[in-house]
């Protein structure tokens, strides 16, 4: 497969799945990279899936100071990762899921901080069977 033709796969994916392709983002501390975005944020993903016993695949250069779908890097060699990343979640049925959050996992109101950070939104990649309608509205 040529690179345009991962590149135009990645595009219908992330349409599909409801996130943007960010192929000029940063994460971190404007570490560059490429990855997948909804509500600005890139989706959480866990690495050990405790309800289906599962290990969830992460190329090499998979942003590793937060398990999120971001690749370090830009350009051909981090956009294949990506495509590598993405058509793994895809084989192995892994959706988007994105709520809003009514509190913070610690169970204490949002402040304007955690609004500005996002925090507020949990957007993570999910098996299908996975997937929690609670709390979550139409409009996201």
């Amino acid at each position: 497969m040529t690179h345009d033709e991962k590149l135009n796969w990645m595009a219908i994916w992330a349409a599909k799945n409801g996130v943007a392709l960010e192929l000029q983002g940063e994460c971190g501390f404007g570490r560059e990279c490429v990855g997948i975005i909804k509500h600005d944020v890139y989706p959480d993903f866990e690495r050990y899936d405790e309800k289906y016993n599962d290990v969830c695949w992460a190329p090499p250069d998979a942003y590793h100071k937060h398990d999120c779908v971001a690749v370090l890097g830009r350009g051909e060699a981090a956009e294949g990762q990506l495509y590598d990343w993405l058509k793994w979640f895809d084989d192995n049925g892994y959706v988007v899921e994105a709520k809003r959050k009514e509190c913070r996992d610690d169970g204490r109101a949002f402040d304007a901080i955690d609004f500005i950070l996002g925090a507020h939104n949990s957007v993570k990649m999910v098996k299908k069977g996975q997937i929690s309608l609670q709390n979550t509205p139409t409009s996201l």
